[in-house]
């Protein structure tokens, strides 16, 4: 060994095992996908990147990847992927999407899993959305109730010193906020993604629904829900309370009329508050709980955020371990943007504020978008239904029940 002392011979194996080892266990470290939509506040992509870490120094083995979309194409991201054999690990999805991809076989049954959680803790709408078949595909992380966003300038211009208690008072407000370029409602009318969910809160607040309680019929024809389409696009046509141009209008439309002062009224999710406030911040704006119709108990729409696993994935076990850790009260309290799934989370200080308070309160009478595997295509016939009454083609009754016939047509 020239040159080369059997100590530092034995020293330089040495180093070179150590090396060795630590490359195996580099090589051997799990990495987990997890795909999340685009971040809606700063602090909440540094809250839910620094619970990632959080788990990597509690998990050396473990490495998290993560996958950032927006939310427009994260969908069908997710089904493209999951289709073609590759998909993330765990997804962060809106609940619609849940049964869209659990009932084509895309998503894992964790229902063993979930068997583990404590349940009782969480709020039970959420579940609902999770569970097909009997079997659950996803566990709630977030719950947002929808609400009504006012302008209290405007109220108070007006002379109405209460919100309206049912939605005949929310018509008859609407009319006495119109004026002088001021529209009481703003209006969604254009077929798009955020129609549908606006709709859903009036289709509730009658009582009515897309689908029977089995889910195998339509229920869009039912006196309920007819009423609620007449009163939706009344608003327009009967009260002049809308912008004239509702039938063009998204959802950008919408809110940048209430923006700028002129809507009185939109119907939004917690997450809006946000947004008002870095983009309208001399605007003055309070919330309130959808009415019900005339002798009808309150119910409106939550809608809710969860985590799920993909069917053939190759890390199950470690999935669910890191999901299970997400939900944890301490951590869902500190991810989520609007407000948490678990009861103890909800009971975090953080949400013992009068901001959090309306939101909290609302959550008893939320009630979840309709659990189908079909929505969206039901989505598509409820917006052609809107825009034949507001274009006049139809009035409320033939246009639900042309509806519901297609409705009919698709869930048979």
């Amino acid at each position: 060994m020239t040159g080369l002392t059997r100590r530092s011979a034995l020293g330089a194996l040495t180093v070179a095992g150590v090396a060795a080892a630590t490359q195996v266990r580099a090589q051997a470290k799990t990495t987990l996908k997890i795909a999340y939509p685009a971040w809606d506040t700063k602090e909440q992509e540094k809250a839910v990147t620094g619970i990632f870490a959080d788990y990597e120094k509690a998990n050396p083995d473990v490495k998290i990847e993560l996958i950032s979309l927006p939310f427009p194409v994260l969908r069908q991201r997710l089904v493209v992927s999951a289709r073609a054999g590759d998909p993330p690990d765990i997804a962060y999805v809106d609940g619609r999407w849940v049964p869209e991809m659990a009932v084509p076989g895309l998503l894992q049954d964790i229902s063993a899993g979930v068997a583990k959680l404590d349940r009782a803790d969480w709020y039970a709408e959420p579940w609902k959305g999770a569970t097909i078949g009997g079997k659950i595909f996803a566990v709630p992380d977030r719950i947002d109730p929808w609400m009504i966003y006012y302008n209290t300038d405007h109220f108070e211009k007006a002379g109405l010193k209460n919100f309206p208690k049912t939605m005949e008072e929310l018509a008859q407000a609407a009319v006495k906020l119109t004026g002088d370029g001021v529209y009481g409602w703003g209006l969604i009318g254009a077929k798009d993604a955020s129609l549908i969910s606006r709709y859903i809160n009036f289709l509730y607040a009658f009582h009515g629904d897309l689908l029977t309680p089995d889910g195998r019929k339509s229920a869009f024809a039912a006196p309920d829900s007819v009423a609620a389409l007449r009163f939706y696009t009344d608003l327009l046509i009967k009260y002049k309370a809308a912008q004239p141009s509702a039938m063009a209008n998204g959802l950008n439309d919408v809110n940048q009329l209430f923006m700028t002062g002129r809507a009185s009224m939109i119907v939004d999710g917690p997450w809006r508050q946000g947004s008002l406030r870095e983009q309208a911040p001399t605007l003055k704006w309070a919330v309130a709980q959808v009415p019900p119709a005339a002798g009808k108990s309150p119910r409106y729409l939550t809608s809710s955020w969860y985590y799920t696993l993909f069917k053939g994935g190759k890390n199950q076990e470690a999935a669910f371990k890191f999901v299970d850790f997400l939900v944890k009260p301490e951590n869902m309290a500190r991810s989520v943007v609007t407000l948490p799934a678990r009861k103890s989370a909800a009971r975090d200080p953080r949400f013992a504020t009068p901001e959090y308070k309306p939101w909290v309160e609302a959550i008893p009478a939320a009630v979840p978008f309709t659990v189908t595997d079909k929505f969206t295509e039901i989505a598509d016939v409820v917006g052609d239904a809107v825009q034949q009454v507001l274009g006049g083609r139809a009035d409320a009754d033939k246009a639900a029940a042309d509806a519901s016939k297609k409705i009919d047509g698709i869930v048979g």
